[in-house]
Parts: structure tokens; C-alpha cells; sequence
């Protein structure tokens, strides 16, 4: 399984989940800066997927995930799995206040939070 995960570098957060999960062992992972990959970005915004609302993984160049839906998918497949229920809460609530948090630390240390 090729899986490609575009996220947000400069965001602390984005950055230690990336390098934790643990998925190359077993599938083919790459992971993208989506600051630095403009094109691939417009094209998911042509298709309805905004990187400032979460990540975005492809998976085999025919699936595409996006936030909650992309960290369960990589949860699934990891060996270091982080628990996240795929619930109305974790939808509604939590995934909601991690965002809000990326943005606020992403302003206190000088970065833009939108892409």
C-alpha cells in the first residue's frame, strides 16, 4: 500500500504525529510538506479537500482521507497506534479542539496557520 500523508511541517503537533506513526515497515509511507507542495494542494482543493482543515493522505493515487478520517485510516495501519475512536465525540469535540490549538501555537511562534 503506497500512502502518501501531506501535512503541516511547521505545526509541532503535525509534525511529532508524522514521525511517530510508524507505517514504513509495512507500506510504502512518504511524507509531504504541504507548505512546500503547492501543486498537490491545489489539487485536493479542486476536489473539496482544504489541507487547513487536517491532513490529507492518499492512499494507492485513488483514495483520499482527510482529518479524523485520515488519522483513523493511519491508525489502523500503524504499529504505534495513538487511541482515537471513530465517534461523534471524537468528530464533534476533540478533533475540533486539536485544530484550534494548532492555531493558536502556530501564532504564538510566528507561523501562518493557513496554507
Amino acid at each position: 500500500m503506497k500512502i502518501e500523508l501531506f501535512y503541516d511541517k511547521e505545526c509541532p503537533f503535525c509534525k511529532t504525529y508524522a514521525n511517530y506513526i510508524k507505517i514504513k515497515e509495512k507500506h510504502n509511507l512518504m511524507l509531504i510538506n504541504a507548505r512546500e507542495d503547492k501543486e498537490a494542494i491545489k489539487e485536493f482543493d479542486n476536489l473539496g479537500f482544504n489541507i487547513n482543515d487536517g491532513f490529507i493522505i492518499r492512499v494507492d493515487e485513488d483514495k483520499i482521507y482527510q482529518g479524523l478520517d485520515a488519522i483513523i485510516l493511519l491508525n489502523e495501519v500503524s504499529r504505534n497506534r495513538i487511541y482515537f475512536k471513530n465517534n461523534k465525540f471524537f468528530r464533534n469535540f476533540v478533533y475540533p479542539f486539536v485544530k484550534y490549538i494548532r492555531k493558536i501555537v502556530l501564532f504564538c511562534l510566528g507561523k501562518n496557520s493557513k496554507l
